[in-house]
């Protein structure tokens, strides 16, 4: 059994304080957190030099290093992405981070910040990502993803794995695809206690590899981390040239943020190609690359791919699977200056993309600015297609001169100057990775990306986040690998519970919906929150004006008011912000907006000959009686007839004087015979004085009449 004991209990008494308190979210994270635990893995020889990245996210602040017993403190004031540099001859120095010791990193004001390590021997070196605690899932699920080394250097450089116990009391369980120096015997389970801040580490036997060795925690719901790689390695062992060796590192990614579609990041000038790397977490999983069916995996079964060009790949899967990118040894790897070593990284899955992240570069005595040892610095990205001119490096556009689609997304390489700070963000979202090379020694790491949970999730049907209308609705879903019970809360002031609910918002505005999963199946599982953003815009209303007559020879403008930048299109094909008409048609406008929402809306347009007039007042009508059961419906209202005017304005009198009704024409009807207009209150027969004035609105012309009509019933 190789294991070390935890740090002091002070330590690990913060520790369960952040571990019981954490209220961040599992979904839709970049790689800043609050606190991070790790371990390096043995390199070939003692450490020469220890590196962190930290990237912060305010200054001034106190960075927090605890490694094994030791524990010390760095002030950083200025940048705010700064590399820390432990040596053989520092203070502390180097030997003090391991290897397989347990490390923790905070920040003493307690902000989310980013970490980036790497340990170097002379000619070996290699960085990760470090995942931070926060951002481990309740119970993670691990297959070991690393490659195979040997013992033909004369020295013990094969395949590694580490186990570090983020809380207290895990019971780890190991399924070994290797041999192992110390207890494993291939394809026999292994358990061991962890308490937290200890670190369980194995080493394979020459030549086998521990990629497929399925890692995970039977006793309640603990957290924990696994590191993977190889103390140095040839990559690839197939060809004979391939003889640069070099250390792997890596943080393995638990099941729960791995994903089905990759997109794999081809490094500039390394046009030897590159070796593709699968593990499968299920049984009968069907591996495309390229859109074409390759194989097909059972649990923890591995898939080499082996890339000799320097072109984008696409690794498609109908279950959830890991991907690692080797690059290839010096000699081997096509760089014309035969720079570069193997390294080992995650390729992140495409759904996992971030918005921001920040990051520097380490120097090795191999990997600097020194003229006399060359090196290349580079950044890699993968975005969706038609979403690069968002990306901005350090508040600038990015180069895409060298950007290729493919996989549904944009990707390429820049050389960036290693003596720079770096800031990369884009609304949209993106993947980024990091790598440097120089002669006989490299290294790389996903540098930007998220942790989405895959087994647990929220989907909206059409995956539609947006809508147009307050009255529309929203249909929510979750799911989960196992049990679960889910509380939704829709950001405003309302709830539901169940895996699939609907939700219409009664006003416009952005609104956060929460959903808190809790497994009542596993005992001591804290419960996880998912967050999405869904937004309800106004549709851009308009009222062209009701349908009008207008006169022969007449020019009709349309132009309604609306917000800056909202696009038109009429009925006759424009697009521009008015039209003018001069004949009879129905016209109609779609206005859209910047937020992609429309509306539209229709009137009809008449011409009539305005240079003429005429007008027909009858002298008798005959309404139809209720109580009747002869009725014929004919002569009922006393309407007149007319051509050159558009408006009336009426009023009718009784015999005595009274007003019996009033109308204007064409908003109300004609006069049918009821006191009011109302038929139920019918006028009795007689004589009816009318006052008639009627109106043409385009010439102003005006005619009043008055006379007298006979009602008879």
């Amino acid at each position: 059994m190789r294991f070390l004991p935890s740090i002091s209990l002070l330590f690990s008494t913060f520790l369960i304080f952040l571990s019981t308190n954490r209220t961040e979210a599992q979904n839709q994270n970049n790689n800043y957190g609050k606190e991070f635990r790790f371990t390096f893995l043995e390199n070939y020889g003692s450490l020469d030099k220890v590196s962190f990245v930290v990237s912060l996210t305010k200054l001034p602040d106190t960075v927090r290093i605890y490694a094994g017993n030791s524990a010390f403190e760095t002030i950083v004031y200025k940048n705010y992405d700064t590399v820390l540099n432990y040596t053989k001859f520092s203070s502390p120095n180097a030997l003090v981070f391991g290897p397989n010791k347990s490390i923790l990193i905070n920040t003493k004001s307690n902000t989310p910040f980013a970490l980036y390590a790497m340990n170097n021997v002379q000619n070996s070196s290699d960085i990760s990502t470090i995942t931070p605690s926060e951002k481990i899932p309740g119970n993670p699920d691990y297959f070991i993803n690393t490659y195979r080394g040997d013992e033909s250097l004369g020295k013990e450089n094969n395949s590694l794995f580490s186990v570090v116990a983020i809380d207290d009391s895990c019971y780890i369980n190991v399924m070994p695809s290797a041999d192992s120096k110390y207890n494993l015997v291939k394809n026999v389970p292994f358990g061991i206690w962890l308490r937290k801040g200890q670190v369980y580490f194995e080493q394979a036997l020459d030549s086998q590899s521990f990629s497929g060795t399925h890692v995970w925690n039977s006793n309640g719901c603990k957290r924990f981390a696994v590191f993977e790689g190889a103390k140095c390695s040839f990559v690839d062992y197939s060809t004979p040239n391939c003889r640069g060796c070099d250390h792997l590192y890596n943080q393995t990614r638990p099941l729960q943020y791995l994903g089905k579609s990759f997109t794999t990041l081809p490094y500039e000038t390394i046009d030897g190609g590159y070796i593709y790397q699968i593990v499968a977490t299920e049984n009968n999983t069907n591996i495309k690359i390229d859109g074409v069916f390759r194989v097909n995996l059972n649990k923890a079964e591995v898939y080499q791919y082996n890339q000799k060009t320097n072109v984008v790949v696409c690794i498609e899967s109908d279950k959830l699977i890991s991907v690692v990118e080797l690059m290839k040894s010096g000699e081997c790897n096509g760089q014309i200056d035969k720079l570069g070593n193997p390294s080992l990284m995650n390729v992140v899955p495409n759904n996992q993309t971030t918005t921001n992240t920040g990051f520097s570069f380490p120097y090795t005595t191999k990997i600097s600015q020194n003229p006399i040892s060359p090196a290349d610095f580079y950044v890699g990205i993968s975005a969706p297609i038609g979403s690069l001119y968002k990306i901005r490096i350090n508040g600038n556009p990015i180069d895409t001169s060298k950007f290729k689609n493919s996989c549904q997304n944009s990707v390429g390489s820049i050389k960036l100057n290693p003596a720079l700070k770096y800031k990369i963000s884009s609304e949209i979202g993106f993947i980024a990775y990091m790598y440097a090379f120089g002669i006989d020694e490299s290294y790389a790491s996903e540098i930007g990306s998220s942790f989405e949970n895959s087994k647990t999730q929220i989907s909206l049907d059409a995956n539609q986040y947006t809508t147009c209308d307050s009255f529309n609705v929203f249909r929510f879903k979750a799911k989960s690998d196992s049990f679960a019970l889910y509380k939704w809360s829709f950001g405003d002031g309302t709830f539901q519970t169940g895996d699939s609910v609907s939700k219409k918002y009664p006003k416009t505005g952005v609104y956060q919906v929460k959903l808190n999963a809790t497994y009542p199946n596993n005992v001591g599982c804290l419960g996880d929150t998912f967050v999405k953003t869904v937004k309800v815009q106004k549709r851009p209303y308009f009222n062209l004006g009701r349908d009008s007559i207008l006169c022969f020879g007449d020019f009709f403008q349309v132009s309604p008011v609306v917000e800056p930048k909202t696009k038109y299109l009429w009925s006759n094909g424009s697009t521009s912000s008015l039209i003018v008409v001069n004949n009879a048609q129905k016209v109609w406008l779609k206005l859209t907006d910047t937020n992609q929402c429309s509306y539209t809306d229709t009137m009809n347009l008449s011409f009539a000959n305005c240079d003429t007039n005429s007008i027909i007042i009858p002298n008798v009508f005959t309404p139809s009686n209720l109580s009747s059961q002869s009725n014929d419906n004919i002569n009922d209202l006393f309407e007149t007839k007319f051509t050159g005017f558009d408006e009336l304005k009426g009023k009718i009198y009784n015999r005595w004087g009274n007003l019996v009704y009033s109308f204007s024409f064409p908003t109300d009807a004609y006069w049918n015979g009821g006191l009011n207009n109302d038929v139920t209150n019918p006028c009795p027969s007689g004589t009816y004085y009318y006052l008639f004035e009627f109106t043409n609105s385009k010439t102003n012309l005006v005619r009043s009449y008055n006379g007298v009509v006979e009602l008879i019933r």
